[in-house]
């Protein structure tokens, strides 16, 4: 057994020595780490993270990749082995379709911002002259770095029920309208639900924000961007879009 470090997480690799297992193990690998790529170097990393190492199989005339196969634990199987589909014709295929997803995601995300009122202008439009959150005045920096997409830490803010003072780190909103208050550092990860995403995430999503949460994927290895919200704050579960 060969543990292996992946972005701070312990993954247990384990040894086979058994082509049969060999082989369902580099497909499910292979099937897991195959949306999150658009060409054969994303899949390649993907895979060496796994302890699985790629072969790639060259034309003599023009050097231009024509096969691939797949090797774990000193066993080999060419990617048509593994399955139909991972023929290197076929995952070129799957490249392609994963550029064309992400372009279409792309846009949608940019018609859904052109359509949040103010959004637009209030990217591009002068920096107010003065803000305050919880009574504290910020300078400038302090703002931007809000706008920024980050957080900031506040002293001595005060209660809206005016029973006294507190601080907590501070972050906005995704529309840059609203300011959230949190205990802990908001880009920090925590399970909630069948995510574990950042605390920030967690915390629109419980004041009934639909809000673009960064969630670990893949066991870590990669995010993904999904749509999350509550229809209603009694609900234990959340939607995804």
């Amino acid at each position: 057994m060969q543990e292996m470090g992946i972005n701070n997480t312990q993954y247990i690799i384990v040894k086979h020595h058994n082509p049969d297992k060999v082989k369902y193990y580099i497909y499910d690998t292979v099937k897991a780490a195959l949306p999150r790529c658009k060409n054969e170097k994303d899949l390649q990393l993907l895979l060496q993270k796994a302890g699985i190492e790629t072969e790639f199989k060259l034309k003599r005339t023009t050097g231009e990749v024509e096969g691939i196969s797949f090797r774990y634990d000193g066993i080999a199987f060419k990617g048509s082995q593994i399955d139909r589909k991972f023929s290197f014709g076929n995952l070129r295929k799957e490249f392609e379709r994963n550029i064309e997803v992400r372009q279409e995601q792309a846009v949608r995300d940019k018609q859904r911002q052109e359509k949040q009122p103010g959004k637009a202008q209030q990217l591009t439009g002068s920096k107010p002259k003065t803000c305050i959150i919880g009574g504290v005045k910020l300078t400038l920096q302090q703002w931007q770095t809000l706008e920024d997409g980050r957080f900031i830490y506040l002293e001595n803010m005060k209660k809206k029920d005016g029973g006294g003072e507190f601080s907590s780190y501070v972050f906005l909103n995704d529309e840059k309208k609203k300011a959230f208050p949190s205990d802990k550092n908001p880009d920090e990860f925590v399970k909630y639900g069948k995510y574990e995403m950042r605390i920030r995430d967690k915390i629109l999503i419980e004041h009934d924000c639909i809000t673009k949460a960064k969630v670990k994927w893949w066991g870590g290895i990669d995010y993904k961007y999904p749509y999350l919200w509550k229809e209603d704050k009694s609900y234990t579960e959340y939607k995804e879009s």
